[in-house]
């Protein structure tokens, strides 16, 4: 059985190692990750580069590991799963397994059926119209129509996720079943730890001065890892938006209700990032989300490309049996540079597209590296 994960790992921790062994568990003798790249769904670079947080993982119990592309990684759930899931269609997998807060199927299916209902889709509409944001009117549409049972799972963000996954697996992989593994010890985003368990979000504050040894195996977050943080590059981003034509806004913003024009004023008064991401949230627009937007912006990434599915597999890394599965993979499988010849434009813009997303990462970090990485890391494979 082939299982599916969808992951960040940001970095590779405990945690995800209890993942994927209780998938293996479950039943699964081969489990592919789909990553997200150098830049991850909270609107920031990740703390170490993709290579060896994919290395990490297949140390970890992965068997492959392939880019979750900028477009995907950095976007709403709903296109964040829809990038996902088809990558993962595209290999071919039997099992879906995803941490969760809620580990009911049932109530999972039924929070994913009630979300696609239309009744609740119109109230969202009216909600938002009041001034929430998505979430909140998701949240509060679904508790009047569902009750608070079903509405629940929408409070926490890995359940959340869960839910987007169901609805994209019934386009791309019908068949798929799913495995929802409860979350242990901590909650997502916490700041506390406990028995070798900490979130990421913690591990990541205690990174650069603290020890974070009891919550990451030894292979991950080693020594010689290069950390990276969005501040090395404040003035480069702000920058770059108080450069960009206020009509270029509207391009990468997935937004046609007064998002990017909100972006483009407080980047006029602007003088930190945080002071951006303040002046530009509202009710409606989270700051989660406001994070995004501006780093889509920085990074130039076209709005409508997130509407759309990744049109090829990129391969991090992998060991022998995990590259067996990419024989029959339905999408283009790019190991190397010289495999990225394309003769469609989408998937040459999108290549070039994280050819310069990681020219901009190798510069979030103390100790700056050069240009080319993307063209020129190889695939890393890896035997335990």
């Amino acid at each position: 059985m082939v299982a599916g994960i969808v992951s960040e790992y940001n970095p590779f921790h405990n945690g995800h190692m209890y993942h994927i062994e209780k998938t293996r568990q479950a039943g699964a003798d081969t489990v592919v990750c789909v990553m997200s790249g150098n830049f991850v769904q909270r609107g920031e670079c990740a703390l170490i580069d993709k290579t060896a947080r994919s290395e990490a993982a297949i140390r970890g119990g992965a068997d492959l590991v392939i880019d979750l592309p900028v477009p995907w990684a950095m976007s709403s759930a709903e296109s964040f799963a829809r990038g996902s899931i088809s990558l993962l269609s595209a290999i071919g997998i039997d099992l879906l397994s995803f941490g969760s807060e809620n580990d009911s199927k049932e109530l999972l299916y039924l929070c994913a059926e009630a979300t696609e209902d239309e009744k609740v889709s119109l109230r969202i509409k009216e909600l938002m119209s009041e001034g929430l944001s998505y979430p909140t009117a998701l949240y509060k549409s679904t508790e009047e129509i569902y009750g608070t049972r079903v509405s629940e799972i929408l409070r926490s963000p890995n359940s959340t996720l869960g839910v987007e996954y169901i609805k994209q697996l019934k386009k791309y992989s019908p068949d798929c079943d799913i495995l929802p593994v409860k979350r242990m010890a901590v909650d997502h985003d916490s700041a506390e730890t406990t028995a070798g368990f900490a979130s990421a979000s913690r591990i990541r504050e205690l990174a650069s001065d603290g020890d974070v040894s009891a919550f990451v195996p030894d292979f991950s977050l080693k020594g010689e890892d290069t950390l990276h943080s969005i501040d090395f590059a404040e003035r480069a981003i702000l920058s770059a938006l108080r450069e960009t034509p206020k009509e270029d806004y509207a391009l990468y913003v997935t937004d046609t209700k007064g998002l990017s024009d909100r972006i483009y004023n407080a980047v006029r008064t602007a003088t930190s990032l945080e002071e951006l991401y303040t002046a530009a949230k509202s009710k409606n627009y989270t700051h989660s989300r406001v994070r995004r937007e501006v780093m889509n912006i920085y990074l130039k990434v076209p709005a409508e490309f997130s509407l759309k599915t990744p049109p090829y597999i990129k391969v991090l890394a992998a060991n022998r049996k995990g590259l067996s599965l990419l024989k029959n993979a339905r999408l283009p499988v790019v190991t190397k540079h010289s495999d990225a010849v394309f003769e469609d434009a989408f998937s040459k813009e999108l290549y070039a597209l994280q050819c310069s997303a990681t020219d901009k990462f190798s510069l979030m970090a103390e100790k700056i590296a050069p240009m080319g990485l993307e063209q020129k890391t190889p695939l890393s494979i890896i035997e335990k």
